[in-house]
């Protein structure tokens, strides 16, 4: 699975909002860590959504869970219950369902490719 990052991040006023919430290198270690929290949710179909636990093994960083509330205080992330949302996920990321849907039809394309080639059923 693919993670789409806008270039327009480099630049973000959010960026420059929780960077300084970070400490040294705030920019930076804002984007990395949004770029792993977009990552990890991709990967796992969370549609956005962080769990607390999976924000505090985070071992990218020293503080991930400073990190997480620097990133929510500027609108970048969401507090919710049991841990943090990625603010917008679901207007440019496809949901878990979606997903799920596209692969199953994958599958069977690709089965029925398969059997249609070699003469199998």
């Amino acid at each position: 699975m693919w993670a789409k990052l806008d270039d327009a991040l480099l630049t973000h006023p959010k960026i420059d909002l929780a960077g300084p919430r970070i400490g040294p290198n705030g920019p930076a270690i804002a984007i990395g860590f949004y770029a792993i929290a977009l990552m990890w949710t991709n990967k796992y179909l969370t549609d956005g959504f962080l769990p607390m636990a999976t924000i505090d093994s985070f071992r990218y960083v020293t503080k991930p869970r400073a990190v997480a509330e620097a990133l929510a205080f500027a609108g970048l992330l969401e507090k919710v219950d049991g841990g943090f949302r990625i603010h917008d996920f679901d207007e440019w990321n496809p949901s878990a369902k979606e997903i799920k849907q596209r692969r199953k039809d994958d599958r069977i394309r690709k089965r029925n490719a398969r059997a249609g080639h070699n003469g199998r059923a």
